[in-house]
């Protein structure tokens, strides 16, 4: 299992960044926002769980802004390949300033045949940052997608939650509070 911080998953799986780093998940060009991340990403988290591999304890990352006036801008990619499974938690957070913030993070999970994915997120932004995030999965043949987002304080919260189902028998199970 492959577990990094994205800018090191560039340099050192470079081939495996590029065929998934918002390509049919989440295109660069998909709204303002995307366009805005794709622009300036940095950090976040990569996961490749290779064939196979059912990885019995949650992984977790968490991400603070800590720049007033700032943006963050992380970007998430998970790959579960064939017959996987994984269960990925991740939190975020803001301190209280006295100007505005801004987080446009961007998470894509690819569920390829029979692999299940959860991905599973505490968000508590305080009440100054806009929180624009986009989180999308592409779901596969036989492949569960399960998103739960607890998304808590922030100024203004615009999620964009997706699921594609390309292939027969996927399914995803969404549950949210914002």
């Amino acid at each position: 299992v492959i577990f990094e911080n994205m800018d090191v998953a560039v340099h050192k799986y470079p081939e495996l960044v590029k065929e998934y780093f918002m390509t049919g998940c989440v295109p660069v060009g998909d709204h303002k926002f995307t366009m805005l991340h794709a622009a300036v990403w940095s950090g976040g988290t990569f996961i490749y769980v290779p064939k196979g591999v059912k990885v019995e304890i949650p992984l977790q990352a968490y991400f603070r802004m800590n720049a007033e006036r700032g943006g963050q801008f992380e970007h998430t990619l998970i790959i579960a390949d064939e017959g996987s499974s994984i269960h990925y938690i991740e939190g975020c957070s803001a301190p209280q300033y006295t100007e505005n913030s801004l987080h446009a993070g961007c998470v894509e999970v690819h569920v390829l045949k029979n692999a299940r994915a959860r991905y599973s997120s505490i968000e508590n932004w305080s009440k100054n940052t806009y929180n624009l995030n986009t989180k999308r999965a592409m779901v596969h043949e036989n492949s569960i997608m399960e998103w739960v987002n607890g998304n808590l304080g922030s100024k203004v919260t615009m999620l964009y939650p997706c699921s594609m189902l390309i292939g027969k028998n996927s399914k995803s199970d969404y549950i949210g509070i914002a």
